[in-house]
């Protein structure tokens, strides 16, 4: 069976489980009437409208099950939380700020708006007057949806809580009745939900490895133990990270791609050298083992560091983009120096024996990490910087890449690639600005002066 059809197999399962809790948990009883008029009503909207538009975004093609199970996840303990709201206060309670805030701090504003559209559709039919319903509720989603985008802290959560906040009161009083009684209840509700969001989101996080931009920044804090091990076992590896992360944050925002994700991302990207520092070149002080031993094993060892970071990241649970990042930040490139080395010796192997294990590049941040880890390392000998000599280094590196098939299925356009290149070199000739050279002062003279 195909995974698509699991997958809207246990969809609809999901539904048909929450069908029967809402109207258990408001009436008190099951019945198959309202199993089925339900379903006639809210599977036809998931499967036509959302369930469509989600698969159409790229970051569901890259990770269909994590996206969609965290999607439903936090639709379901949305939808559940609002059902007790329902029954016992009143239908002012009633709120999607849970479901659309988190939904829109894990993914973005896009995917926010179809779980806003869902959420209150859903409670459009429970509550009565559909139009009416579910409009207001709709207006409150994107409103809540609009301002949690690009949310760094979580203190600023408070933001899309008191603006939703305030919207709603209003907007309940002008589509159902002025009653001073709501307001009260509606400050309540929403407030409890944006406490349950505070102390839900990272464990939502966790489950599903899709993190929020919030969990991003708290997991690049340099204190993680595989960044600790990588510091202490592979000190090279742990400087160029962070001068990846310098480059890689500057193109990022160069294209409006995801700036945290890539810089957290390239704290990570070489985690597996961790475990054989000595084998990568950054690492070495005179010894060089790849000396004694043949290219296609130096090959096979140099291809561990992709698998084994692979094997940490899932270990210990970090976002799934960042275990792209890892896996895809070398491509399928072929590893030149092992490469000629085995063609002077005349082992006659075949090119793929020297190539990463890829895949290429899938989304425009992947590729990014990937100039930038390249240009570092051809830069990474340079003496002296200028402007030219960096820009031909850079064309010469997006003419291999082009020519080696590695940008083909990233999403980035010429454009991108210049504006990266510019953001990239700037940044090189920051790093490495010329400074002044002091006069030398005597001892005696110093002493005079502190006298």
């Amino acid at each position: 069976m195909k995974k698509n059809n699991i997958q809207n197999i246990l969809f609809i399962i999901n539904f048909l489980i929450l069908f029967a809790f809402t109207e258990f948990i408001l009436w008190r009883s099951l019945s198959l009437k309202f199993l089925f008029n339900f379903s006639i009503i809210i599977l036809p909207i998931w499967f036509l409208i959302v369930l469509f538009l989600l698969k159409k975004h790229k970051i569901f093609k890259l990770h269909s099950t994590n996206y969609l199970l965290s999607f439903i996840l936090v639709i379901d303990i949305g939808i559940i939380f609002n059902i007790f709201s329902l029954k016992y206060f009143s239908y002012p309670a009633v709120t999607p700020i849970f479901s659309v805030i988190v939904i829109t701090l894990m993914m973005d504003f896009y995917v926010g708006f179809l779980a806003s559209i869902f959420f209150s559709f859903y409670f459009s039919f429970l509550i009565g007057n559909p139009l009416s319903t579910f409009v207001y509720l709709f207006i409150i989603g994107i409103i809540g949806a609009y301002f949690s985008k690009k949310l760094y802290s979580r203190v600023r959560i408070i933001i899309p809580f008191i603006i939703s906040t305030l919207s709603q009161i209003l907007l309940y009083f002008l589509f159902f009745e002025i009653d001073f009684l709501s307001w009260p209840i509606i400050v309540i509700s929403n407030l409890f939900q944006m406490l349950f969001i505070l102390g839900v989101l990272p464990y939502l996080e966790y489950i599903t490895r899709v993190y929020s931009d919030i969990g991003l920044l708290e997991l690049g804090n340099l204190n993680h133990p595989l960044l600790k091990k990588l510091s202490l076992s592979s000190s090279g590896t742990y400087y160029h990270s962070l001068i990846i992360a310098n480059l890689v944050e500057s193109a990022a925002e160069s294209i409006g791609a995801n700036p945290i994700l890539l810089r957290v991302g390239s704290y990570f990207h070489d985690i597996g050298k961790s475990l054989r520092p000595l084998f990568f070149t950054e690492n070495q002080k005179g010894l060089n083992p790849h000396d004694k031993i043949n290219p296609k094993l130096s090959s096979l060892i140099l291809n561990l560091h992709v698998s084994k970071g692979q094997e940490l990241a899932k270990k210990y649970k970090l976002p799934i983009l960042i275990e792209d990042l890892i896996v895809q930040h070398h491509g399928t490139r072929i590893k030149r120096f092992f490469y000629h080395k085995s063609m002077e010796l005349n082992e006659n192997l075949s090119a793929d024996v020297f190539k990463y294990p890829g895949p290429i590049p899938q989304f425009k941040e992947a590729a990014i990490l990937m100039i930038a880890d390249n240009i570092e390392a051809m830069t990474r000998s340079m003496k002296i910087f200028s402007k030219k000599d960096l820009e031909d280094k850079f064309d010469n590196l997006i003419q291999d890449l082009f020519l080696e098939g590695q940008l083909d299925d990233c999403g980035l356009t010429l454009r991108e690639i210049n504006k990266i290149k510019n953001a990239m070199i700037e940044t090189i000739l920051n790093m490495n600005h010329s400074r002044i050279e002091y006069p030398e002062i005597s001892k005696e003279l110093l002493k005079e002066v502190n006298k």
